[in-house]
């Protein structure tokens, strides 16, 4: 789940404006994708380690391994 403050949170709440709505939607949904491109690269380099790859996670400070906010 991703925090009141966060920029595609944001983009999603203030699309009422006439006209620029597909376009923050459009910026929203490629946010989204790019993290999840993103979290899918440092859950490879983490499995690199192949005692601990959380625990690398850990180290580095990311949180590669959530729970995506619309998981069941």
């Amino acid at each position: 789940m991703t925090a009141p403050d966060d920029i595609v949170t944001r983009l999603h709440r203030h699309r009422c404006v006439t006209g620029i709505r597909t376009v923050i939607d459009d910026a929203a949904d490629e946010i989204e994708r790019l993290r999840a491109e993103r979290d899918e690269a440092r859950r490879l380099v983490c499995a690199q380690s192949y005692d601990d790859p959380r625990g690398v996670a850990r180290q580095l400070g990311w949180d590669c391994f959530k729970e995506p906010a619309n998981a069941p």
